[in-house]
Parts: C-alpha cells; structure tokens; sequence
C-alpha cells in the first residue's frame, strides 16, 4: 500500500532486526531482545498476531503491532486485540505513517474476527488514537499503592538516582487447578482476558521478566516488580478467586521494593483496603475501538475487569 512516498510491509521474520533497531531508536537506546520479541509474538497461545513496517527508500521508518488475547466479552468468548507498539522515526514526521499503519492494522483485525480492538495509552499517543483515528476513550483504571519503605526509597535515590530490587520466589506450573479457581471466580466478572493455564504459564512462566506466583486452595496472584515514578515497586499482576488478603500480604512480603501497586476492580475495593492498600491519583487510559458491525463497545469502569498483568505497561 503506498501512501506519501513510503509504503507498508508486512512483517516478515527478515524484519525482526529492523523493528529491533527502530525500538532501540524510539525508545532511547532500549529494546526488546530477540527472545523477548518471540515471547510476545510468536509464543503468544493464541497463535497469531499483525505487525506492519512503514519503508521508504528501503528504510524502516515506522511499526505497529498489535497481539492478540482471548477474552470474555459481553459473556461470550472471543478475540480482542491489543496495540502493543506504534513507533514512528525522525523520518516518519508529517507523512501520516502512525495514522496510516494502526488503520491498516485495525482493519486486518476485523478481517481476522477480532471483535474488538483495545489499548492502555499514553499520553502521546491517546489523543491520536481518540482524536484523528475513531477509537473511544473508555475508562481510567484507578491504581492503588501500600507504601513499605518510603524512607528508604527516597534515602536512596539521593544516593544512587535509580531503584533497585525484585521478587522473592518463582512461578509455580499453573494448572487446571488455576483455571478452577478463575472458572469459579469469574462467573461474576465483567469483560476480561480468559485466566486458562495456558495464558497465565505463557504470561508469567515463560516471560522474560521475573514474576513469583503465591495460591491457596482458593485463590492465587502473582507479583512482579518494576519503577513506578522512579520508585522500586512490587506489582500485583493477579489477584485471582479467594483469599485476597492473605495473598497479597504475601505478595508484600515477597516484594523486595519500596512500594506495592495494585489496580482493583469495582468489588474489590474493601480487600485492598483491608491488605494496607490506597488509591492514588495515577490511573491508566483506556481506549478501544468495536471492529465488528454488532459488536456493542461499553464506556464504563465497571464493565471491565483487568489486572495489571494484562496492561504489559509495567
């Protein structure tokens, strides 16, 4: 497909290096490696996924991905998609290439039976998405936080200027016992990503980031770590079924990091509360688009359950 000079290229594993290199310009000198690219692509269960380049002149200029993740919506298992990276290079500016690669996508989705497309955004790219390209602003997904070294975290950026810690544990094989519990739990959920073995062991399990995993008979969550504001932070990314405050007074034990944040959904409020945990001004754009005629789009909080897990922004 032409457009201003530059065309869009499917990608193609002879691609890799180029998408590699655009990231690593993009992003200031950091990038997926090339195991973390075949984990979020080509391992993804669901089998598939669309990554479009922009060249001009033989130059990869701009990408858009998009993945996809098997969800329950409007109780009806389905697929939805996901924009993962839009990036545009110095040489993309005024030529509509992010406009022209994520419609392109967006209509390579529909045609593939994704029944909606979906993004947690920045604010970068959120009014492109809201304001030229037809998606709808959906919803703010509140996050929460316990502090547990707020002292410490600020002792030691002023020593070293950046957070240090991790996890203490591992990943346990989730199994059909795991998919019991969420089976149980979400009869009462609203539209979510389906919690199977096979996502949650490919999720966590098989990331290339460091995640530890706490269940009981009842429940089970999984914590990650990361920089929240600069500050070394515990991530609750499932809290799932039963259990919650016993689970994530576990997860804050594991954390070795100056703060937990967690992102509840509506009935889960009184649990956090009750593990230490707070709302904070922070919260997560979230946008989405239906790509199917008969496919309604729901504009309230309370018609989504997500987890950090499944925001990948963290």
């Amino acid at each position: 497909m032409a457009a201003r000079g530059w065309e869009i290229v499917p990608y193609g594993p002879e691609h890799r290096a180029e998408f590699l290199d655009l990231m690593r310009a993009v992003y200031e000198g950091t990038a997926w490696t090339e195991d973390e690219f075949d984990w979020w692509f080509e391992r993804n269960p669901t089998g598939h996924f669309i990554l479009n380049l922009a060249v001009e002149d033989g130059a990869t200029i701009g990408a858009a991905a998009q993945s996809f993740a098997r969800m329950v919506i409007a109780g009806r298992e389905g697929e939805a998609t996901f924009t993962i990276h839009v990036m545009t290079g110095p040489a993309a500016r005024g030529k509509g290439v992010f406009s022209g690669l994520q419609l392109h996508n967006d209509d390579m989705a529909a045609q593939a039976g994704a029944r909606l497309a979906l993004g947690f955004t920045n604010p970068m790219a959120g009014p492109i998405f809201v304001g030229k390209l037809g998606w709808d602003e959906l919803c703010w997904l509140r996050l929460w936080a316990r502090p547990k070294r707020p002292l410490r975290a600020v002792r030691h950026l002023r020593a070293h200027g950046k957070p240090a810690g991790g996890v203490r544990g591992a990943v346990e094989e989730f199994t059909e016992r795991h998919e019991e519990i969420y089976r149980r739990a979400a009869t009462g959920w609203a539209d979510h990503f389906v919690k199977s073995a096979e996502y949650l062991n490919w999720r966590y399990g098989a990331s290339t980031r460091s995640y530890a995993s706490f269940s009981t008979e009842r429940g089970f969550a999984v914590l990650g770590w990361g920089v929240f504001r600069g500050i070394s932070a515990g991530l609750v990314c499932e809290l799932v079924g039963d259990d919650g405050v016993r689970l994530l007074n576990r997860c804050a034990r594991a954390a070795d990091a100056d703060i937990l944040i967690a992102m509840p959904n509506p009935g889960e409020y009184r649990t956090y509360l009750a593990a230490g945990f707070l709302p904070t001004p922070e919260a997560i754009r979230f946008i989405g688009r239906s790509l199917q005629p008969d496919e309604p789009l729901p504009h309230e909080r309370a018609a989504f359950r997500f987890s950090l897990g499944d925001t990948d922004i963290f």
